[in-house]
């Protein structure tokens, strides 16, 4: 395929069940996301998430699959001041048996 990867470490546990602590996802670089797609979202310009993308006019909505956690609201001007990027779309899970 084309583009640039990069391969990061899933820490905690927010994205359980599908995604465990210590599991590698393979991240397509991209600025955007589609709805409902998992991306690793930079937060604050050095802190990286994984979560699931829903837009909204009012900004953006990181929702863990982890009903433990709540999903983060961030709107179009928390989005700037920040700042809140998607860094890119994961495209792989490689989990350890």
């Amino acid at each position: 395929r084309s583009g640039e990867y990069i391969a990061l470490k899933i820490k905690g546990d927010s994205m359980e069940p599908r995604m465990m602590n210590g599991d590698i996802v393979i991240v397509r670089l991209q600025p955007d996301a589609c709805d409902g797609e998992t991306a690793i979202v930079m937060v604050n310009g050095d802190e990286a998430t994984c979560k699931k993308i829903k837009k909204t006019p009012e900004g953006i909505m990181l929702i863990s699959t982890n009903p433990a956690y709540e999903p983060m609201f961030y709107s179009n001007k928390q989005m700037e001041e920040l700042p809140i990027r998607i860094l890119g779309k994961v495209v792989e899970l490689r989990a350890k048996y």
